[in-house]
């Protein structure tokens, strides 16, 4: 597989996913709605394909024109665009457009590979899929145990968490009908290489204050950076032993010093009984599965580098 195609190519994980994939020799095109010429330094090696997730047609012209052998499936809204009773703000973009750009934006693109015989698709689903995110709700994010794994139960609330949830559910049975690989890694938040980290040493982060202690678990404290997030996309589309259809969890650490069981003693007291058992500093959630099914190997950890 030498050709790729990238949807969501103008954003900002994509830059450095093309990136990663030049280096390897690929062939890459990027599909978004923005122009190259909004986007500085954009590789002249990538071919630029204009076009809306939403529309059918587009998708099948980008597919059609990288003439590719994968896919890597950015494209996304990354929030919930749902008005929630309760909670007045600013209404950037229609109502349902989380749930029409994310959910009707996979169907297209998988919908496009199926009929253009690509054979590999990964995507960029989240960690909130949980059913971190809105609590609608108002009742706390429930942990079953710990750690997390992708065996955990999903609760997604708001229509962003549930978009990935059914982004994930269209690969699997995409991959079920038509024999196409797919892949869905549920990315942590992303810390870009120019944020300081000089903070994660003292324990201080924004969703660990100490008027948070005892309170609902609203971040695991874990962290990706966008250079390993190529690296394990990578790793997948050239693997030739993973089951037709696979969902990891993606980090590159956790963003304390002290050992996660403390961390969950001192941040979430109602969680201690179900901590004992961890070791080190990974986080609620674990990827030991992406470790041991990929050799995946985070590079870009703040320790040490700080």
């Amino acid at each position: 597989m030498k050709k790729v195609l990238i949807t969501g190519g103008a954003g900002n994980l994509a830059k450095y996913m093309m990136e990663h994939l030049l280096e390897r020799g690929y062939t890459v095109t990027a599909f978004d709605k923005v122009s190259p010429e909004a986007i500085s330094a954009f590789p002249k090696e990538v071919l630029f394909v204009q076009g809306d997730l939403t529309s059918m047609g587009d998708c099948m012209r980008a597919v059609q024109l990288s003439e590719a052998d994968a896919i890597i499936h950015l494209g996304a809204l990354p929030y919930d665009t749902t008005l929630h009773p309760g909670k007045p703000r600013v209404q950037r973009v229609p109502e349902d457009e989380c749930m029409k750009v994310n959910t009707m934006g996979t169907y297209y693109v998988m919908e496009a590979a199926r009929r253009f015989q690509v054979k590999t698709v990964l995507m960029a689903s989240s960690y909130y899929t949980l059913g971190l995110g809105e609590r609608i709700s108002s009742t706390p994010f429930q942990v079953d145990y710990l750690p997390i794994d992708e065996a955990h139960p999903n609760r997604p609330e708001d229509t962003y968490a549930l978009s990935k949830v059914l982004g994930e559910e269209i690969l699997q049975a995409y991959s079920r009908a038509y024999g196409i690989r797919t892949v869905a890694f549920r990315l942590q938040g992303i810390d870009w290489p120019h944020m300081d980290k000089a903070y994660y040493r003292y324990g201080i982060t924004p969703e660990a204050r100490p008027d948070h202690v005892g309170g609902p678990v609203v971040s695991t404290l874990q962290y990706l950076d966008p250079r390993d997030a190529a690296q394990a996309f990578t790793l997948a589309m050239e693997a030739d032993h993973l089951d037709m259809y696979e969902v990891f969890y993606l980090l590159t650490d956790s963003r304390h010093v002290e050992e996660t069981k403390d961390v969950v003693v001192k941040y979430w007291p109602d969680l201690a009984d179900m901590a004992p058992h961890l070791e080190g500093t990974e986080g609620l959630i674990t990827q030991k599965k992406l470790m041991t099914k990929l050799n995946y190997k985070p590079q870009y950890s703040w320790r040490g580098q700080i």
